[in-house]
């Protein structure tokens, strides 16, 4: 974790949330036990803050990408791997984001990790 010292005013309890659906997605898709890495930080730019979270586990296809926010979607690597996937996580992230006025972003490369990205609009921050 590096570069947090930004403060945005958001929804606490459901930031946590989000978060953790985040980071328990990240634990539980990456390539074996012992090499998870998880990249925590936030970019300040000129009308919002983008918080970043980033891993290098085994990533997302590429035809599966625009998918993964959909109900009940699980994509190749929740079928085929015995992860208990339900495809609800991110879909219940997306809502609450969408909610709160924030943006939900996503990019991944299979088999090279997957970057999500929290967008916090500018009228979000402490004055």
């Amino acid at each position: 974790m590096h570069d947090l010292e930004i403060q945005v005013n958001t929804d606490s309890k459901w930031i946590v949330f989000i978060l953790n659906q985040i980071l328990q997605n990240c634990s539980k898709y990456r390539k074996t036990e012992s090499d998870l890495e998880i990249e925590i930080f936030a970019k300040q730019g000129k009308e919002q803050v983008i918080l970043y979270v980033k891993d290098n586990g085994i990533g997302i296809r590429k035809g599966e990408i625009t998918r993964v926010f959909e109900k009940g979607f699980t994509g190749t690597n929740g079928r085929l791997s015995n992860k208990k996937s339900t495809g609800i996580g991110l879909y219940l992230c997306k809502k609450l984001c969408d909610k709160l006025g924030m943006a939900l972003e996503l990019n991944s490369e299979q088999e090279e990790g997957t970057e999500v990205r929290l967008v916090f609009p500018q009228g979000s921050l402490y004055c």
